[in-house]
């Protein structure tokens, strides 16, 4: 039954991927071990978009990462991120990010017609823990959660309420508590791999409740991780 729902909600994110402004980014989780560890990871996801993830150990206790997403729609987002790890043993990785992204989306409703476009900031924390690959081993595995305060800029030409053909078009400026989990594997060789992602998206929003940001809730995703 788990696993119908998780398909169903893919499927329902694919349908409806020319309607949404945000969804789920499947950032890579580095799970960065040691100084000058660099993780590269590239991929394309079901809610069209490709995207890729530099993530490197700059210090013994400190990782930066870098973020990147181009989908249809003219849909694009970037995000840059700090943080801490610790290698707890045994392979088992823990990792804490803060960092901010941007982004601009355009949603489209064949009901009116009309488009919601606009750009957003997003303010986020982000908690990674997982298992890496070991001398027995290729095989990696992994979870974050990410939490953040998301700024919305978004005109309505004609996407909630039917205004004119010319304008001037309203725009809303609203504010939202955006929770992003994220799964992934990782199978392969030893430095180059198969890497795996299913993320979701929940969102409340502040202002304007009345008029819902179109977003998907879940995505999958699929590349290549290289470790160096």
């Amino acid at each position: 039954m788990k696993n119908r729902l998780i398909i169903f909600g893919l499927l329902i994110s694919l349908i409806m991927s020319s309607c949404i402004v945000y969804h789920p980014m499947t950032t890579d989780i580095p799970l960065i071990s040691e100084k000058n560890d660099l993780r590269i990871d590239a991929g394309i996801s079901i809610v069209p978009s490709a995207n890729a993830t530099v993530s490197y150990g700059l210090t013994d206790k400190i990782a930066i990462q870098g973020f990147g997403s181009i989908g249809a729609d003219d849909r694009y987002y970037f995000q840059a991120a700090t943080g801490l790890y610790k290698n707890k043993g045994d392979s088992k990785i823990f990792e804490l990010y803060g960092g901010f992204g941007y982004g601009y989306g355009n949603a489209y409703k064949d009901a009116n017609p009309g488009n919601l476009l606009g750009d957003y900031q997003l303010y986020f924390g982000q908690a990674n823990f997982g298992k890496i690959s070991s001398n027995s081993s290729n095989f990696e595995t992994g979870f974050g959660i990410k939490a953040g305060y998301l700024h919305s800029n978004l005109t309505d030409k004609n996407y909630y309420d039917w205004t004119s053909e010319t304008g001037p078009f309203k725009t809303y400026h609203d504010e939202s508590i955006l929770l992003e989990p994220v799964g992934f594997i990782r199978f392969g060789g030893h430095r180059l791999r198969i890497n795996v992602k299913l993320g979701g998206t929940l969102m409340y929003k502040f202002t304007n409740t009345d008029r819902n940001l179109p977003y998907s809730y879940l995505n999958l995703g699929v590349g290549l991780n290289y470790r160096l």
